[in-house]
């Protein structure tokens, strides 16, 4: 019998993690979520205020979601794997779709990991802890 991992109260940390999703729910979910887990979050509503706040303040993971209007999760990745500063920061793709590969094709070398939607919050917290352990 597989479990699932559970949400877990942390001491704060000094890690920051940026959520980027236009749906501003799903920001809220995920900065309660990684908030209780003791860790600091920003958020943007899409690629290009993702972007503004990335030459704004430092962050250790990005929390992407693939689907955004004005610019998609694909584009972002692109984007920032080209920029040397934002290159290597770890990535952790929501999608509700089974695009691993194809999104690897266009990564680049930077840390990179995915949650399937809906997204459990054990699973959630365990991937980020893994990308920025």
């Amino acid at each position: 019998m597989q479990t699932t991992p559970q949400p877990q109260t942390a001491t704060p940390t000094s890690k920051t993690v940026l959520i980027v999703d236009d749906f501003a729910s799903v920001r809220f979910y995920h900065a309660n979520l990684l908030r209780q887990a003791g860790f600091r979050s920003i958020d943007a509503r899409d690629g290009f205020e993702a972007l503004e706040k990335l030459r704004l303040q430092k962050v250790d993971l990005i929390l992407l979601d693939m689907v955004m209007p004005k610019m998609s999760g694909e584009e972002f990745i692109r984007k920032i794997r080209a920029m040397a500063e934002f290159s290597k920061i770890p990535l952790l793709v929501i999608t509700s779709e089974s695009v691993g590969d194809k999104i690897r094709e266009f990564s680049g070398d930077g840390p990179l990991g995915f949650a399937m939607k809906p997204v459990i919050p054990g699973t959630l917290l365990e991937a980020v802890r893994k990308l920025i352990a």
